[in-house]
């Protein structure tokens, strides 16, 4: 069972549905078999091949079969990342407990890469929450311990959440700087399919920059991805960056459609459920600026309807900066 997890996991890079395959052979095998240890380690796996809406399940399961059966590594791991997915569908609450799972367990069992993970949970948590001095400490922390260990995937994630927190405080350059550090890091372990993660928030650097044509080509990039692999959450992803492009480019009928269509998208993958704060941030106050950029008859009302909903998202995961952005806008529908 093992051994087909590991295989698994040596070709998900080149071939994901394959490796995927591999993992839920492995799977099967173990829990066929009662071998529950490696069970827990194939939801694991299994959890971070799939497309994001489909991770929490196979995780949820990993997180009660590693407390079954006692182990700490895996439960420390897995329950942070049900943490990350939890604050993704704006339970930061949740998220929360769970961060502070992987890090008692981790720091008990003396386990570095999973208080790193922990750590930059809780910087993740905190730049949602729009308390960024707080989200600053916990990943420079996180970041410290992945560079000394080395720890390849730790430290590219923590890479994209710091260059994601300079995108918020509007530090575009020094979030340009980050993200093509974390690019380089993927390029040179062999690991390029790890970059359409990425680029989402490059672009929106590299748009808020007045940088289109090098916004346009890595969405260029994203959608050549996007077919390739069938992947609809990227297709949606590509088809917000580039209204966002357009309307900054002051195309707004061209905008306005291309949200629209990338609106129904989202709706039709059920996003509020598992991406919700992206949702609001990216795509329905996004989509509102182009409305109220546009100002034509009726535009005001259809901008004060996206900014409604963009709210009350926020309200709920208590993000305070965009918040304020929302009411701000919200004033110049009234001005």
């Amino acid at each position: 069972a093992d051994s087909y997890r590991k295989l698994g996991v040596a070709v998900a890079a080149r071939d994901p549905k394959k490796g995927i395959e591999y993992k839920e052979k492995a799977l099967k095998i173990a829990l066929d078999n009662n071998c529950l240890d490696v069970a827990v380690r194939a939801y694991n796996s299994i959890g971070v091949s799939l497309p994001q809406r489909k991770r929490r399940e196979p995780y949820e399961k990993g997180y009660e079969l590693a407390g079954e059966v006692g182990d700490i590594w895996y439960r420390s791991r897995i329950a942070g990342n049900l943490a990350e997915r939890m604050i993704d569908a704006g339970n930061i609450d949740k998220a929360l407990l769970f961060a502070e799972e992987t890090l008692a367990l981790a720091r008990k069992a003396g386990q570095l890469a999973n208080i790193s993970l922990g750590l930059g949970t809780f910087g993740y948590a905190y730049l949602v929450l729009g308390e960024w001095e707080k989200s600053q400490k916990w990943l420079e922390e996180s970041w410290s311990i992945a560079q000394r260990l080395r720890a390849f995937q730790l430290m590219s994630g923590i890479m994209s959440v710091l260059g994601w927190l300079c995108v918020c405080r509007g530090e575009y350059v020094k979030a340009v700087e980050w993200f093509e550090k974390l690019s380089a890091h993927l390029e040179k372990a062999g690991a390029e399919r790890g970059l359409p993660d990425l680029f989402p928030w490059l672009i929106s650097a590299y748009i808020e920059l007045g940088e289109i044509d090098k916004a346009n080509n890595q969405i260029d990039i994203l959608r050549k991805s996007a077919v390739e692999t069938a992947d609809e959450e990227l297709a949606a992803i590509t088809n917000t960056l580039k209204a966002t492009v357009l309307r900054a480019q002051k195309k707004w009928d061209e905008s306005i459609k291309l949200f629209e269509k990338s609106l129904q998208e989202w709706e039709a993958l059920d996003v509020r459920k598992w991406f919700v704060y992206f949702f609001a941030r990216y795509v329905l106050f996004e989509y509102a600026r182009a409305y109220l950029e546009r100002g034509q008859e009726g535009d005001r009302e259809k901008a004060h309807s996206l900014l409604n909903q963009a709210l009350e998202i926020f309200q709920k995961i208590g993000a305070k900066k965009d918040i304020e952005k929302v009411i701000a806008q919200k004033k110049l529908l009234t001005a």
